[in-house]
């Protein structure tokens, strides 16, 4: 174990214009954003959200960032509305990494949870006697490492280069970890859990089908949807126009209390599946490939680079 491993907090300087990049504190191995203040405050929220009580009919939205979460949840939305009409709250209102436990009581039923941390940080075995319903989204590993790169690097005013993110990315030295080490523990709880309902479902799938992918997950949520209102709600949910609508909603007063940069809260970028060909090198590539191998071939994901 390296030193900078045993602090409470990654302090990362970029060498090249001696500035700090952005913190993540260090909770129980796994780096967490710096939107809480501190290591204790988090600590404290991973402590209440184990305890969290959950519902019979909650839905809880698993992923790893940068893989499709606003998708997902603007698709389960319109679903459960039963029409094509967006959200008026934003997806981080419902995310319950960054909302305190007690704003997550106060929501009406059904509530749609969202998050990025694993299974071990949230209430699970509530979620396995409940039943909870859990969908899950990933996306090749080669456009998340951009996708996220980029997103870091909107955020906040400096940041390090490409190449330097896309091996912290692999070290998993980024907020929430490695994005590997995240689907196994995903797979294992799942495998630990049959009786629990869950879908996963690739990025890549719900660009090329989306109308289809609609459907399979009202089929999974048990909720009435005609073909019609499914290709209206892939419509609505195209990466273009949520994008549009996104720049429409307003940023929520209680983010003003977090430590991020809210006036910076788009998370759209480009939505594409094969941008990775613009950023990575052939080595990067064939370093990625490796990697893939070595931590995701026993795993049953299908990685899909275009």
């Amino acid at each position: 174990m390296t030193s900078q491993e045993h602090n409470s907090s990654f302090k990362m300087e970029n060498e090249k214009d001696g500035k700090l990049d952005p913190i993540y504190w260090l909770v129980e191995g796994i780096p967490l954003p710096s939107f809480r203040f501190n290591k204790e405050e988090w600590e404290k929220h991973i402590d209440d959200l184990r305890n969290m009580e959950l519902r019979h009919d909650d839905i809880l939205l698993c992923t790893y960032p940068k893989t499709g979460t606003h998708w997902l949840w603007e698709v389960t939305s319109m679903l459960l509305q039963g029409k094509a009409e967006y959200e008026t709250r934003r997806k981080e209102q419902l995310m319950v990494d960054f909302v305190d436990v007690d704003m997550v009581a106060a929501m009406a039923s059904p509530r749609i949870l969202n998050t990025h941390l694993p299974f071990s940080m949230l209430p699970w075995q509530q979620i396995r006697d409940k039943r909870v319903k859990v969908l899950h989204v990933y996306r090749n590993p080669k456009d998340t490492v951009v996708s996220f790169y980029f997103m870091q690097k909107n955020l906040f005013n400096t940041f390090v280069e490409f190449s330097e993110f896309f091996q912290r990315f692999l070290d998993g030295k980024v907020n929430y970890g490695a994005y590997f080490s995240y689907l196994r523990q995903f797979h294992d709880f799942t495998q630990e859990n049959p009786n629990i309902p869950i879908l996963s479902i690739s990025f890549e799938d719900m660009k090329r089908s989306p109308s289809d992918k609609v459907k399979q997950i009202a089929e999974f949520l048990e909720v009435p949807a005609s073909q019609q209102l499914c290709e209206e709600i892939a419509e609505a949910c195209s990466f273009q126009n949520m994008k549009k609508q996104d720049e429409k909603k307003a940023i929520p007063e209680f983010t003003k209390s977090k430590n991020i940069p809210h006036r910076k809260m788009n998370m759209y970028r480009k939505g594409e599946v094969g941008d990775w060909k613009n950023y990575l090198t052939v080595a990067m590539s064939e370093q990625m490939d490796a990697v893939v191998e070595k931590e995701l071939k026993d795993l049953p994901y299908v990685i899909q680079y275009s």
